[in-house]
């Protein structure tokens, strides 16, 4: 602590989390400039880019049982379809570091829509299996892409932009509008077209409003001062990206596990919250499907307030109050019965909600801004590779006792509130 009784960034250990709002990285503008309004219009833009890409990843698994009825597959075959999906992210995580450096963020951002619609092409081209496997992969790689220089672009505007968390609820929007869309536009013969048609149409209207933002800050337009963060030339005394390195890892790999377990204990609540309901409360598929669909419907709002929870309180509270509503909900989940498991839902979406986007908004704020790409990406592939273990796991578990993964989440919540206790302690001692 210095004199003023506050913590000294370059000061405080590694590991410890802020008692309030993080100060600007090195790099990042502290301060809104005159092109407030172009700052507003891009962080618009960035919503809807996130939102648009989320919505790929949503349709995927809206349409798995379309896609298991139109072409005769298998289980095993379906997963497949879900796992070429996070393959495909997972790829372009590890690419997405070294296209941002050498595109910029502006660029990046353009071809994670193409990529998307690259993946539309496909499937409304190639009816098939194959066709399939490859939109699955490849709108895996547009969220990822996109949701990198979304987030990267969020943290090169002024401080009092960094809303990651509302950022992060555009991603609940998308996964409840994938299945309305398919409710609605998808026959009884399983024609799916109509459905990647709207997508295309989404994704060409977000290339179009960011190639006129771009024209605009080149031109001298609003937002012109924030030109460097969106794939133009690097303003002067501005690092350029850095490169991933087995050293960053290494200092980062405490923050990485905490991020993964927050990912894993959300992760399997999401993948088989449908399945407690329908076998051990034998709801009917339908309802059974209500439970996911609240989660999302809490979810969304309760991430748009999360940027408003650090401003008020802190990091530490956030996180603690967090994790430990998480566990609730798990145990309500299971105790039963399904009225109690409703109200269980909703509790965990309020504790888990917020976790994700606060966590990660607090270390990009203590991160120089050349480093960020390199650590979104550490965050996305050490995230995407425990929650794929831990959902195969518990997949193992369930068919034993449909308890099992939300157990689990429970444990892994419960192990983070000991962790944000620890490091409370150490951070005020």
């Amino acid at each position: 602590m210095n004199d003023t009784g506050t913590t000294d960034a370059a000061a405080r250990p590694a590991g410890t989390l802020a008692a309030g709002p993080a100060p600007a990285a090195e790099g990042s503008p502290a301060t809104d400039s005159p092109a407030s309004g172009g700052h507003a219009l891009t962080v618009v833009h960035l919503f809807v880019v996130h939102g648009v890409v989320a919505l790929g990843m949503g349709l995927v698994p809206a349409l798995v049982t379309t896609f298991r009825e139109e072409y005769g597959l298998s289980g095993g075959q379906i997963a497949n379809v879900q796992n070429l999906k996070d393959v495909g992210l997972i790829a372009a995580m590890f690419a997405g570091p070294v296209v941002l450096r050498r595109a910029g963020i502006a660029r990046t951002t353009m071809l994670a829509l193409l990529v998307g619609l690259a993946g539309c092409a496909v499937l409304i081209g190639v009816r098939s299996y194959p066709g399939v496997l490859t939109g699955a992969f490849l709108h895996g790689a547009a969220f990822s892409l996109g949701s990198l220089a979304t987030v990267s672009h969020l943290y090169r505007l002024p401080a009092r932009h960094h809303r990651i968390s509302a950022l992060y609820a555009t991603f609940s929007v998308g996964n409840f509008v994938a299945p309305f869309l398919v409710g609605v536009l998808v026959p009884g013969d399983g024609d799916y077209r109509a459905v990647y048609g709207v997508f295309t149409a989404a994704l060409v209207v977000s290339a179009v409003a960011g190639a006129l933002l771009n024209r605009s800050r080149a031109g001298g337009g609003p937002g012109r001062a924030d030109r460097a963060g969106t794939g133009g030339a690097r303003e002067p005394g501005r690092a350029p990206e850095a490169r991933l390195t087995a050293a960053l890892v290494r200092t980062w790999l405490p923050h990485l596990v905490v991020y993964a377990t927050l990912m894993a204990a959300e992760t399997v609540v999401v993948s088989w919250v449908t399945t407690l309901g329908r076998y051990r409360y034998g709801l009917s598929l339908s309802d059974a499907s209500f439970l996911l669909a609240l989660l999302w419907i809490t979810y969304t709002p309760a991430r748009l307030f999360g940027d408003a929870l650090v401003r008020r309180t802190s990091v530490t509270t956030v996180l603690l109050s967090g994790v430990l509503l998480t566990v609730v909900g798990d145990v309500l989940l299971c105790a039963g019965p399904a009225g109690v498991a409703r109200v269980g839902v909703v509790v965990f979406a309020l504790g888990a909600a917020p976790l994700i986007p606060v966590y990660q908004g607090w270390l990009l704020g203590r991160t120089p801004v050349e480093r960020h790409g390199p650590l979104n990406a550490s965050l996305g592939v050490g995230a995407a590779a425990l929650t794929t273990a831990m959902v195969w796991l518990t997949g193992i578990g369930v068919d034993v006792d449909t308890r099992v993964p939300f157990a689990v989440s429970a444990v892994c919540s419960a192990g983070l509130a000991l962790w944000v206790l620890r490091d409370h302690r150490t951070k005020t001692s």
